[in-house]
């Protein structure tokens, strides 16, 4: 299974007038640019998505959604709690292998769970990166082995490829 972890776009901070709860915060303006510059950058990798799953908060959601629009995704964005931030790695990994029916997955996230999924869903121990808002990072999975082979992270602040 191809496997791309996306985390939230950039999102307001956490109290404003009309936001006193952090499941309520919703992305930026700045946010909905730079994830639409991303998702357009990494069209030709993205373009087979069979599955998008998001947390449900929110910043993630849209995200989610951001990302389905500029690759004209013709199927449903799915809410699933697994990918809450006080969710567990195993219920990720059971997540993925009830849906290895899919060859190309997008899980839409929080920090830190996008960068402890990183390093446990694939060969990839050590992050040498921090994974940014907008950022995207692409495992090579195998869902039935809960094993995968890291490819890449790209960098929404420099447009970089990290191997």
């Amino acid at each position: 299974m191809k496997l791309f972890l996306i985390r939230h776009a950039e999102a307001i901070d956490y109290e404003t007038e009309s936001v006193r709860n952090d499941d309520y915060r919703y992305i930026t303006p700045k946010g909905r640019k730079a994830s639409t510059a991303v998702f357009r950058a990494l069209k030709d990798e993205l373009a087979d998505l069979d599955k998008v799953f998001t947390s449900p908060l929110i910043r993630a959601v849209q995200t989610a959604e951001i990302l389905a629009v500029n690759l004209k995704y013709k199927h449903d964005v799915e809410i699933v709690n697994e990918l809450l931030m006080n969710s567990g790695i195993s219920k990720v990994s059971q997540l993925l292998k009830r849906n290895t029916v899919f060859n190309t997955v997008a899980l839409v996230g929080h920090e830190p769970m996008m960068s402890t999924l990183v390093v446990a869903l694939s060969d990839k121990k050590n992050l040498n990166f921090q994974f940014k808002k907008s950022g995207v990072a692409f495992i090579d999975y195998d869902a039935e082995k809960e094993t995968g082979k890291f490819g890449w992270y790209y960098s929404p602040k420099t447009s970089e490829f990290i191997k």
